[in-house]
C-alpha cells in the first residue's frame, strides 16, 4: 500500500470547525445568536436612550465611539495583560485560538513523496533521538489520538459510539525527536492497533498555535471601527454646536 504525505492534522485538539474558527457550527450558532440578543438588549437599550436625547445620527455616533473606544480597552488587557491581574499577570487573557500541539504532517505505511527532507532520516539518521523529557508522553498521545481519529472516520464511528476506538488501541513505539533546519521540533514514531494491523508510520512537526488570533482580531476591529466613527461624531458634534448657538435645527422625527 502505497500512502501519499497527508494534509496537516492538529493533533489532541478540536478537529470539527465551521467557516475556519475551528469551531462546530451548531455551537458557533448558539454562541452567535446568544451574542446577538445581548446586542439587542443591552447595548439597543442604550441607543434607544441616547437617540431620545441627541437623536437618531448623534445617539447612533456617540454610542459607537463609547463602546468601540471600550472594546480597545478591553482587548488590549485581552492581548497584553498590563498587569491586570497583579504583578504576575500573563498575556492573551481573552478569547483563545489554536493551542500550542503537535500536528500530523504525513502518516502511511509507505510515502511517494514526505513532506519535509529530515523525515527521511528517521529512524536511524543520528539526528533522530530520543525525546526530551516530557515530550515523550505528548508525542505518543498525538500519534494515538490521530490513529484513532483516522480509524473511526474510515468505519464510520463518533467518537463516544459503540464499539470507537480510542487511543488506548494502538500501541506506539520508536518514538524519536528531531529539530529541521529552520528550528522547528519534529517527531516521528511507529504504530499499530493492538489487534492486530499494518505498521504505521507518523511524521510530526510542533506548531507554536495562534492562542492570541480572537484577541487581537478584536483590538484591529475594534481601533479600525473607533476612527472610522470618530470624525463623523466630530462633525454630527460641530453641526449641534451650530444649531445652539443659533441654527435652525433639522425636522424631528422621534427616537426611532
Amino acid at each position: 500500500m502505497i500512502a501519499p504525505a497527508l494534509a496537516p492534522v492538529v493533533i489532541a485538539q478540536e478537529t470539527s470547525t465551521c467557516i475556519g474558527f475551528h469551531v462546530a457550527c451548531d455551537t458557533l450558532l448558539k454562541g452567535s445568536l446568544a451574542t446577538l440578543m445581548g446586542v439587542i438588549l443591552f447595548i439597543g437599550s442604550v441607543l434607544l436612550v441616547a437617540s431620545a436625547v441627541f437623536g437618531r445620527l448623534m445617539g447612533y455616533l456617540v454610542l459607537s465611539v463609547s463602546l468601540f473606544g471600550w472594546m480597545i480597552v478591553f482587548s488590549a488587557l485581552w492581548v497584553f495583560g498590563f498587569f491586570s491581574q497583579g504583578l504576575d499577570t500573563q498575556a492573551n487573557l481573552g478569547p483563545r485560538g489554536t493551542e500550542p500541539g503537535w500536528v500530523v504532517e504525513a502518516a502511511g505505511q509507505s510515502f511517494t513523496e514526505i513532506p519535509r527532507e529530515e523525515f527521511s532520516g528517521f529512524p536511524e539518521d543520528e539526528a533522530w533521538r530520543a525525546p526530551p523529557a516530557g515530550q515523550r508522553t505528548s508525542i505518543t498521545s498525538a500519534i494515538q489520538s490521530y490513529l484513532a481519529e483516522q480509524a473511526n472516520e474510515e468505519a464510520g464511528l463518533g467518537e463516544f459510539d459503540r464499539g470507537a476506538f480510542t487511543t488506548t488501541s494502538f500501541v506506539v513505539e520508536d518514538v524519536s525527536y528531531s529539530r529541521a533546519e529552520d528550528g522547528t521540533e519534529l517527531a516521528a514514531g511507529h504504530g499499530y492497533y493492538t489487534g492486530g494491523g499494518p505498521l504505521i508510520t507518523v511524521y510530526l512537526s510542533f506548531s507554536q498555535g495562534s492562542v492570541p488570533r480572537y484577541s487581537w482580531m478584536f483590538l484591529i476591529s475594534s481601533t479600525i471601527l473607533f476612527l472610522v466613527h470618530l470624525p463623523f461624531l466630530d462633525r454630527a458634534e460641530r453641526r449641534r454646536k451650530e444649531i445652539l448657538t443659533g441654527g435652525t435645527a433639522p425636522p424631528w422625527y422621534g427616537p426611532a
